[in-house]
């Protein structure tokens, strides 16, 4: 992830890692989305996604998941407010094109 897009979540969020953990919510089907496979996916530990995810459920902007037997890792999934994530999706597309076009210049 561009590092120009955790300095825009810091001034926009509260938070280096906000604006991450919400674009792979907004991005994510019915399964939801890993803290971990997110790290992972990005080269950082997990526990850097901890505070923005707990802190996106308690808003309600994101649900904890059920674990299936077996499973692990811990899922969430955007709220059921279609409308607002749409509006969120598009504004975290921008703001990530943003920040992808200020580390090429």
């Amino acid at each position: 992830m561009p590092q120009g897009l955790r300095e825009l979540s810091v001034s926009l969020f509260g938070n280096r890692y906000r604006a991450e953990v919400l674009l792979a919510l907004a991005q994510a089907d019915d399964r939801g989305v890993s803290m971990g496979d997110l790290a992972t996916s990005h080269g950082i530990s997990a526990s850097l996604y901890q505070a923005p995810i707990h802190a996106l459920v308690q808003a309600g902007l994101a649900v904890s998941l059920p674990q299936d037997p077996g499973e692990r890792r811990k899922r969430y999934r955007r709220s059921d407010d279609d409308e607002l994530w749409q509006y969120l999706a598009g504004l975290l597309r921008r703001l990530a094109a943003v920040a992808g076009m200020e580390q090429v210049g």
